[in-house]
């Protein structure tokens, strides 16, 4: 049969825009060149199956199919913007990418339901899958087009322009393969095989469950989405800032914390101010100490339970108050020169000076005296920190000492360990919550070492350069990560990973050094404070996962409300 010029005309289009038009790089086509039965009273096509790599772009296709003459064809721009091609060819890939490892576990589903084949091979051969078909992506998306595994190939294009048919043309489809298994590599049910063979259960599905899978299908699904977890991402910025003014530079003071009932107190010049996290209300002005003179609040700590918080001042005062009273408790005069650092242990509250003393003291008694008073601080004492089981007292100071101590004392107050390693002042203290014992501590900008003691032996477990001052320490409640913010001369903060010590992730924001830091009640977020005057949150944290009951979408009793 003579092709019609219509036919003619078409090929000698598409000819002369292989090279340019969307179509030569996303249309891959796997047919067969097919043949029209010849009916003495009508016209019947061949009609066999298309097999389609990925569907041709839409820019091309919408000129074509659309028009119903030929004379039309000259309104089809010869060829889209190179951005819209990258963006199409990169979606494509992306979308051909998922349904190949979608289809791959979808077969090794039914492998196991119907031969009972076993999870560990199936999911051997997933892996082989996504990364041969993430490796071929790679190369593609590296060069900015696809790429062809063959020249131009002859096809079958069968395009519909109104009533005319136009079929057995020069396509510039290009036939590109993103599979690296084969037919041979596939496994054959009839083929006897070596291989260990793994029986079906006999429980094939869970009693009383709507679902059609077995059992063994669920543990499978669940087991293969463990391996295919996404790493954790962590976001560089802060999600949210908010303007502190009056917010000193100093790094002996303590000035944000962060309460149970999420709550955070912020010292502000003379002035403490509480701002609700949750229900995002203005903040309010809890007290002032203009009244008694012209000191400035040094340190803020709040109770176990959220209910009082403590106020250090720079003339050795600690002021008690009950926030849902608004009213002060009780005055402490137990120092005589500026308290830098606080500490809770339920009822009881240690107070670190710049006079060199850590004074205990517990409020159900009067204030007048202290249950306990350690000296064993040359310098002013700037980091003060309960262990876990509220047992040791870390305490950490300007004479470049780390010293742990006991409660309760039943001897000399003296402490039980000493740490002379470090060669600048310690503030940043933390006790592990994974490792009984475990203590960190940071230096200054002469020593820059987080360092890593336990206090059981005595010994050092590790020391690490991080390169910049250390101002803060806090450890995930939920994994062995560590939290450090840092001053001179990096202003940054670095998650990192324990015991290899590699930074997780690196966050930067402040604009001056990050003196103060506290934790959310959730554990998942943090609050930072610099001598930029700002607050800045942060998602750094993240709970385990591991624990918590999953959900099926296969377990029919899930959808039932």
């Amino acid at each position: 049969m003579e092709r019609s010029t219509e036919h003619v005309d078409l090929e000698n289009f598409i000819r002369s825009h292989s090279e340019s038009c969307a179509v030569a790089d996303a249309l891959k086509i796997s047919t067969t060149v097919t043949s029209a039965i010849n009916s003495p009273d009508r016209y019947i096509p061949q009609r066999q199956p298309r097999r389609w790599r990925i569907a041709y772009t839409p820019y091309a296709s919408r000129h074509i199919q659309d028009k119903s003459s030929t004379s039309d064809y000259e309104n089809i721009p010869s060829s889209p913007p190179p951005s819209q091609i990258t963006s199409f060819l990169n979606e494509c890939s992306n979308d051909y990418e998922d349904r190949q490892a979608n289809k791959a576990l979808f077969q090794r589903l039914l492998d196991n339901e119907i031969m009972g084949r076993d999870m560990p091979d199936a999911m051997e051969d997933v892996h082989d899958q996504e990364n041969s078909n993430r490796s071929t992506m790679s190369r593609t998306r590296s060069s900015g087009r696809l790429e062809a595994t063959g020249g131009l190939t002859s096809a079958s294009l069968d395009v519909s322009l109104g009533n005319s048919s136009f079929k057995s043309c020069s396509t510039i489809g290009t036939y590109y393969s993103t599979t690296s298994t084969t037919r041979s590599n596939q496994r054959n049910v009839f083929t006897y095989s070596a291989k260990k063979t793994f029986p079906r259960s006999s429980s094939s599905s869970v009693p009383l469950s709507l679902s059609p899978l077995s059992e063994k299908t669920h543990n499978m699904l669940g087991r293969f989405r463990n391996v295919l977890k996404e790493e954790r991402k962590i976001s560089n910025h802060p999600y949210r800032i908010l303007d502190a003014p009056g917010l000193a530079d100093d790094f002996y003071l303590s000035l944000i914390d962060w309460s149970k009932s999420n709550v955070i107190a912020v010292g502000l010049g003379p002035s403490v101010y509480l701002w609700s996290a949750s229900q995002d209300l203005p903040r309010t002005r809890l007290c002032s100490l203009e009244d008694n003179g012209t000191q400035l609040v040094s340190s803020v700590s709040w109770s176990d339970n959220g209910a009082r918080i403590a106020v250090g001042t720079g003339d050795g005062a600690l002021h008690v108050w009950d926030t849902v009273t608004q009213k002060q408790v009780t005055i402490l005069q137990h120092h005589k020169q500026r308290v830098g650092s606080l500490a809770w242990n339920g009822n009881v509250l240690a107070s670190a000076s710049r006079d060199h003393t850590i004074v205990l003291a517990d409020l159900r008694i009067p204030p007048t005296y202290p249950i306990q008073t350690y000296r064993g601080h040359r310098q002013e004492v700037c980091g003060l920190k309960w262990s876990p089981d509220y047992t040791a007292l870390a305490s950490g100071g300007n004479d470049n000492r780390v010293n742990v101590w006991s409660y309760p004392a039943s001897g000399p107050t003296t402490p039980m360990q000493s740490y002379l390693d470090h060669t600048a002042a310690v503030k940043a203290i933390a006790w592990s919550p994974h490792q009984h014992g475990l203590l960190a501590t940071g230096g200054g900008t002469n020593d820059r070492y987080i360092r890593f003691w336990n206090t059981l032996t005595g010994q050092t477990v590790k020391a690490v350069n991080t390169g910049s001052q250390i101002c803060n320490m806090v450890w995930s409640r939920f994994a062995p990560e560590l939290l450090t913010t840092h001053g001179y001369t990096q202003h940054k903060l670095v998650l990192w990973k324990y015991p290899s010590m590699v930074p997780m992730a690196k966050m930067t924001g402040h604009d001056m050094r990050v003196l103060f830091c506290s934790t959310a009640p959730d554990g998942e977020t943090v609050v930072t404070g610099a001598g930029d005057e700002s607050l800045r949150f942060w998602h750094v944290f993240a709970q385990s996962r591991t624990g918590m009951q999953r959900r099926s979408s296969l377990d029919l009793l899930t959808a039932i409300r």
